[in-house]
């Protein structure tokens, strides 16, 4: 807590990352408000002190007061110019993501119409043609995810997201999560061991959602995986609770990052940063799509050792 005040002291580096001048940035306008304060406070006792005068006291006051108001103006006209920036990008983002999306959805029609057409043996593709045809696909699915990702967040930040919550098997869902990253498990060569030790996993969610959930955390398991090793996904029932726990003994996360994970963009400063895809939004979407469902999701990680993802919902009644 120190030491993040510490660094807010510091408005020279904030108001560079916000690109904003000394006069619209709100770090430096907190911090010269608050001197200033202080120094007229104590001129204001000081000549009070030598004047016994209530106009002088008066006075001082009123220009104190003014010289807030208008530090405080300035520190508004900042603030809305950080949210109108904000607005703009989250705007732009939701446009080019939409404009992306038809595009890939032909390309993705097109490589399934090639590769189900049959038609006379010189026409057919050979096995290069075949593994560049693949390639292509992985590809196209990898951007598919990554503006579908994009448009949820931008949905759901502006409460537009809609969930149709119904009565689901945890377990059902988890079987299709991972038969669906059958593609990442190869090219990785993890395995994924599924233990189901509920009796009960049935829960009140959105079917698609709560796909997109455990397919961001199982992913994240296998990718940050080394060759070969396994990836545990648990589910048990704790205190009228369905627990789903995704396990892999990975590159884990440095200590220092754990009160980052669930931020946008964040990616761990670590070696599997340097070797693995994505912009950071997946453990983002997991918990805002679980708060939808009353749920949680918490976690255990140590660099070099692997993480242990938590997710716990209430069990579906009747």
């Amino acid at each position: 807590m120190f030491l993040k005040f510490i660094d807010d002291l510091n408005f020279i580096s904030s108001c560079r990352k916000y690109r904003l001048g000394l006069w619209q940035c709100p770090n430096f306008l907190f911090l010269a408000m608050g001197l200033v304060t202080i120094v007229v406070m104590l001129g204001t006792y000081f000549i009070s002190q030598r004047y016994y005068s209530e106009t002088v006291t008066v006075t001082s006051v009123s220009l104190v007061t003014i010289f807030i108001l208008t530090i405080s103006s300035f520190i508004i006209g900042g603030v809305k110019k950080i949210a109108e920036a904000n607005i703009m990008k989250s705007e732009f983002i939701s446009v080019i993501s939409h404009q992306l999306c038809t595009p890939l959805s032909v390309i993705k029609w097109s490589l399934e119409v090639l590769k189900t057409e049959k038609g006379e043996e010189d026409d057919k593709l050979n096995p290069k043609q075949l593994i560049f045809l693949k390639n292509i696909e992985k590809s196209n699915e990898k951007m598919l995810k990554l503006v579908n990702d994009l448009l949820e967040v931008i949905r759901i930040d502006q409460g537009r997201s809609i969930f149709v919550k119904d009565k689901v098997s945890l377990v059902q869902l988890a079987q299709e999560v991972i038969e669906d990253l059958g593609y990442l498990k190869a090219a990785r060569n993890v395995s994924v061991n599924l233990r189901d030790g509920s009796p009960l996993s049935r829960v009140y969610v959105d079917p698609k959602k709560m796909k997109i959930a455990m397919e961001n955390l199982i992913g994240n398991a296998i990718k940050y995986s080394e060759e070969g090793d396994e990836v545990n996904v648990i589910l048990r029932m704790e205190n009228k609770k369905v627990m789903l726990i995704v396990e892999d003994h990975g590159v884990g996360i440095p200590r220092y990052q754990h009160s980052q994970v669930f931020e946008k963009f964040f990616r761990s400063n670590n070696a599997s940063r340097y070797r693995t895809e994505g912009v950071g939004l997946g453990l983002y979407l997991v918990r805002a799509i679980l708060n939808n469902f009353g749920g949680e999701v918490w976690f255990e990680s140590e660099a070099n050792k692997g993480s242990t993802f938590y997710v716990s919902l209430p069990a579906a009644v009747g």
